[in-house]
């Protein structure tokens, strides 16, 4: 069985955008976007412990 298409090379030089500078207003961006995270993670693991402490039978 043939390969149809052609694999590319990797390219070391390729390595996306650069980070953004760690300035002040970076640093509070990030650390919301981090506690947003948190708080949705959080949430997540607590509602189904508690709906199944309330809702069992």
């Amino acid at each position: 069985m043939e390969k149809d298409f052609k694999e590319q090379d990797p390219n070391d030089d390729d390595w996306g955008n650069p980070p953004s500078p760690l300035t002040p207003e970076n640093q509070k961006k990030a650390f919301k976007a981090q506690m947003i995270i948190g708080l949705i993670a959080l949430a997540g693991i607590l509602l189904p412990g508690l709906m199944f402490w309330f809702l069992k039978s």
